[in-house]
């Protein structure tokens, strides 16, 4: 691989259960967990335990009941750039939200983006690309409030797109509609994750009505045979985590997973953790899949590299070192 580079990851995803316990013994918060294995137990999936896509967003509950601090900030994205070294990786884009900390931070929102932004850079400078969520269970109130941060000149220069995420259930198309244009008109990426554990319809609208660059996943489209020439006349990108759709219950068998079918119709597809801690893997785990699990060829491999250095550079104009 020329490069290692993680095109989906996911802040709160990405914080491992170790700090999280550190974080529980420095400030006597023993009613989350009296031990590391408990954190462990509440973080990932255990032997046995059954998978489900609900049950995957249960795994991120802890994470919102830390107290948050500037100080617990800075730590916390000290020790994913710690795993990003760790994992050799060039460049991700990273996910995050910015729900837990406000109600924990009396500062303005703005602040709270460029202050990650300003650690990403200290820790690991020009190798995470930051994108903003917006979860579709918040309250609308509150995510026309962080979709109109984009038009915050100083903010606009720390993100590098938009994602939706969370509980796809939630998912509105004219709600939407309303919120991403103005990222488009700042050149920004505009994903979503649709059609993982929700219909293959609202791909299609992702796509014709809030005209996303990007999908997260978007697995169910290929029931649908009528939507692949939109696909590739609009050139989306699929931004995939292969463990993550086992863990969450969309893919059931190796069978079910249309990776290689994705591939063969000639979609631009990129790979990356999505939530490594939950999902208990890392960039070299989901490379391996590819390739010995699904028999990825080496040539597709080298293409989904090339596509995500593409996509990379486009949206993250610091970007020099990547190879094509």
């Amino acid at each position: 691989m020329p490069n290692h580079i993680d095109m989906h990851r996911h802040l709160g995803g990405s914080i491992p259960a170790e700090f999280v316990w550190e974080v529980i013994c420095d400030y006597k918060l023993t009613h989350l967990a009296s031990s590391l294995q408990d954190v462990v137990a509440a973080m990932t999936f255990q032997i046995g335990e059954p998978y489900g896509f609900h049950r995957f967003l249960d795994k991120f509950k802890i994470l919102n009941n830390i107290p948050w601090t500037p100080e617990l900030i800075d730590l916390s994205i000290q020790a994913v750039c710690n795993e990003l070294q760790h994992e050799q990786i060039d460049y991700c884009w990273m996910d995050f939200s910015v729900n837990k900390y406000t109600q924990y931070l009396n500062i303005p929102k703005q602040e709270i983006v460029i202050y990650i932004y300003e650690l990403f850079h200290k820790y690991r400078p020009g190798q995470v690309g930051l994108v903003l969520s917006l979860k579709y269970e918040s309250p609308w109130v509150q995510q026309i409030e962080y979709a109109n941060l984009i038009t915050d000149k100083d903010v606009a220069k720390c993100l590098i797109g938009i994602d939706l995420v969370g509980d796809e259930a939630e998912f509105d198309t004219e709600f939407y509609a309303t919120l991403l244009p103005q990222w488009r008109e700042h050149g920004k990426m505009v994903r979503a994750h649709v059609a993982e554990s929700q219909r293959a319809e609202n791909a299609r609208d992702a796509i014709e009505y809030l005209q996303v660059t990007n999908i997260a996943h978007g697995l169910k489209l290929l029931e649908h045979p009528d939507m692949i020439d939109l696909v590739l006349n609009r050139r989306i990108t699929f931004d995939l985590g292969i463990t993550s759709n086992y863990l969450s219950g969309v893919c059931v068998d190796e069978d079910t997973h249309p990776i290689s079918k994705m591939l063969e119709l000639g979609f631009d597809v990129t790979y990356g953790t999505d939530d490594p801690v939950q999902c208990s893997t890392n960039i070299q785990t989901e490379y391996a899949l590819l390739k010995y699990w699904f028999g990825i060829t080496d040539s597709q491999l080298d293409k989904m590299t090339k596509i995500a250095a593409r996509n990379s550079q486009q949206y993250d104009p610091r970007l020099t070192h990547l190879i094509f």
